[in-house]
């Protein structure tokens, strides 16, 4: 009976296990498949923003392309707009709206330039084509203009002619500047379409012209070979552009569109990469919610991992006799999760099991995550570390600075004993000052004795003076005279010269008919008559100036005494003042000491009592920020110690796990005290005194 119920009793319990068994493995597989679900989506994606960040440079790319006169930049900037507009479609997301609408918003300017300068792609091609033709013709055709216009100049032709022929030289510089202008987009399109068909058609009517000539406006017909022959050529190179001349003025405005557009596309290709680009962080915000469910279902897998090690154990030793293989795989599995519980990132799973590939493969690579994670988390910290030393280095400084404080406090008392000494100064230099002024008096006296003196003797110079001034205003007068004499003789000699130089150059032209040339000489005869007039008043005035000149000389011999005499006096004047003008100068000096010294002593005195005022605030703030500093960076060396030992359990490669030392004492910083007052009391009321009672002279 019992041996009956306990074989009715086994299948059930074996089928039971086999529930349990299919069940674990059901979830397990579930939970497989949504790990590399929701891993699959974030790499979709990513690889999708890296095609539209790719495909954006490419239109950039292209439309900087545009202008090399190749049919492939806009073929490929087509396919580009449309390559754009099928990732875009495919990164449909609920959770990515704002940034895929935000890129929508920059891409649509980007995606109308890029239409219209597709559009506008033969017309730039074909103008491109035109402006490489006129650069390439333009030379050899103004060569053959000018030399039309050197033949017009050797033919004597009219002035007309040569104005034609120069202006068809220019006109062809003009032409070629309104097709690049015109290529590149710049300025007004409709007054450039406008200037190249006027000046296209002034040109072929100045060839024209020139060919065959027009009486009415006085062109010549040009008729040297030479002429004939650059006319024809500069016609020949010509011919291409005139015939297109409607197309390339009605294609300008398209063209000027065009440039605008590229213009757009390349202004605007870094907004549209940066609004792509904030797709990746919200990606990976994503992924980090993912991760979070991610460990979750991991510990679930785990757990559930083992609950099927453990019916596959119980199936064992139900009778079921399970491969040795597959039992060392599980056991493969447990020691690897035993380790990762430990923080031992570093395990492998084998992944040559059939049955447990797949465990093991999604186990790998979930480890493989938390390596990267944790990588990520210790550099930070290892920052922070950095920066505690740099506060440390801060800290130190501090004191640095409260020891100048300390040395700025003496400087302050030597300050304070320099202006005593300047007192002193100001005393001695106040009484030097009444000696030298007493002096300068007496001097002062002497000087208006002297004055006197002076004075009766400059009545002599007057006198003197005025014979001479009235014999000198005489002399100027004649001297006048003499001066526009001279002048007029000098323009006689000048025309003589100028009727010398042309009779003998038409005599010499003329030969044996030189005679009507007589009469230029019975000219150049009167001329010089006239001068001799001239010259002989010149010496009766010069006579009459030798006897003024006389008695200007016996007056000027008597001012000469008198001036001697006045030279006496000034002498010792002239000492007089010198003395009195050194005792001003050093009075001047003195007075200048005593104000400079009461200058630097009131503003050193204001100046050591804002110092002192700065350094005791300062000598406080740096105290406190001291122990604030010092608390501060003792508490964060234990927070980051403990950080760091937490995540020093785990071990990442194949070296042991890493030990923190324990973290050392922080510096102490001495307490900086309130700056002592070294300077002594006798020594400021001696500077107030000395600031009330200023030094007077």
């Amino acid at each position: 009976m019992n041996n009956n119920q306990a074989t009715n009793k086994f299948p059930t319990g074996l089928l039971l296990m086999g529930v349990a068994l299919l069940v674990c493995l059901v979830a397990t597989a579930y939970g497989i498949f949504m790990l590399q679900e929701d891993t699959s989506t974030g790499t979709v994606n990513k690889r999708t923003v890296g095609e539209l960040r790719l495909l954006s440079q490419k239109v950039v790319t292209s439309a900087r392309r545009a202008t090399e006169g190749s049919e492939e930049p806009f073929a490929d900037l087509a396919a580009e707009i449309t390559e754009f507009d099928q990732q875009m479609d495919a990164m449909e997301s609920a959770e990515l709206a704002d940034q895929l609408s935000f890129i929508e918003v920059t891409w649509q300017p980007i995606k109308r330039a890029a239409q219209t300068l597709v559009d506008a792609g033969p017309g730039i091609i074909y103008l491109h084509g035109v402006a490489e033709r006129l650069e390439r013709d333009l030379p050899p055709m103004q060569t053959a203009l000018e030399r039309v216009v050197n033949s017009a100049r050797n033919m004597d032709a009219s002035a007309a002619t040569v104005s034609v022929a120069q202006k068809s030289l220019w006109l062809s510089e003009r032409i070629n500047r309104s097709v690049a202008q015109i290529y590149a987009g710049n300025g007004d399109s409709e007054q450039l379409a406008r200037t190249f068909r006027a000046d296209s058609a002034q040109l072929l009517q100045a060839i024209e012209d020139l060919t065959r000539g027009d009486s009415y406006r006085g062109i010549s017909k040009l008729t040297d070979p030479g002429a004939v022959e650059a006319i024809s050529t500069a016609f020949r190179l010509f011919s291409p552009i005139s015939a297109a001349v409607d197309r390339i003025a009605d294609a300008a405005t398209a063209q000027q569109q065009a440039m605008e557009a590229r213009e757009l596309i390349l202004t605007s290709g870094q907004a549209l990469d940066n609004a792509i680009y904030t797709l990746v962080p919200a990606i990976d915000q994503l992924g980090g919610g993912m991760s979070e469910n991610r460990g979750t279902l991991t510990a679930v897998l785990a757990v559930l991992g083992l609950l099927a090690a453990a019916a596959l154990v119980a199936l064992y030793r139900s009778q079921y006799r399970p491969s040795q293989y597959t039992a060392q795989a599980v056991a493969g599995i447990n020691s690897a999760l035993q380790k990762i519980s430990e923080g031992d990132f570093t395990v492998q799973v084998p992944e040559d099991n059939a049955f447990t590939a797949d465990i093991a493969r999604q186990l790998n690579a979930t480890t493989a995550r938390q390596r990267d994670m944790i990588d990520k988390v210790r550099g930070p910290f290892q920052l922070s570390v950095d920066e505690i030393s740099e506060i440390g280095i801060s800290a130190r400084a501090q004191v640095e600075k409260a020891r100048e404080l300390t040395r700025s406090v003496g400087e302050s008392a030597t300050a304070a004993t320099e202006m005593v000494r300047t007192s002193e100064e100001i005393k001695t230099s106040t009484a030097e000052a009444a000696r030298t002024a007493e002096n300068n008096c007496q001097q002062v006296a002497k000087g208006y004795g002297l004055t006197k003196d002076m004075s009766k003797a400059s009545v002599d110079v007057r006198e003197s003076v005025q014979e001479t001034s009235k014999s000198a205003k005489r002399q100027g007068e004649l001297i006048q005279s003499v001066t526009a004499a001279a002048e007029y003789i000098q323009a006689l000699n000048t025309k003589i010269s100028v009727v010398a130089i042309n009779t003998r150059i038409e005599a010499e032209k003329a030969g044996e008919y030189g005679r009507p040339f007589l009469g230029i000489a019975e000219s150049i005869a009167d001329l010089l008559r006239e001068a001799g007039e001239e010259g002989r008043k010149i010496i009766s005035e010069v006579r009459m100036l030798q006897n003024m000149s006389a008695d200007n000389l016996s007056s000027m011999e008597n001012t000469v005494g008198t001036v001697v005499t006045i030279l006496e006096y000034i002498e010792r004047l002239d000492s007089s003042l010198e003395e009195i003008n050194s005792g001003s100068d050093a009075i001047s000096a003195i007075v200048r000491s005593v104000d400079d010294a009461a200058g630097k002593s009131a503003v050193s005195a204001l100046h050591m009592n804002k110092s002192m005022a700065q350094i005791r605030e300062c000598s406080m703030e740096i105290g406190k920020l001291s122990d604030a500093t010092r608390t501060g960076v003792s508490r964060l060396q234990r927070s980051m110690h403990q950080a760091v030992s937490g995540l020093g359990q785990f071990r990442l490669d194949g070296s042991a796990p890493v030990v923190v030392p324990a973290p050392a004492a922080v510096e102490e910083l001495d307490n900086i005290a309130v700056a002592s007052r070294v300077y002594r009391e006798e020594d400021m009321s001696a500077l107030e005194q000395a600031e009330i009672a200023r030094a007077s002279v």
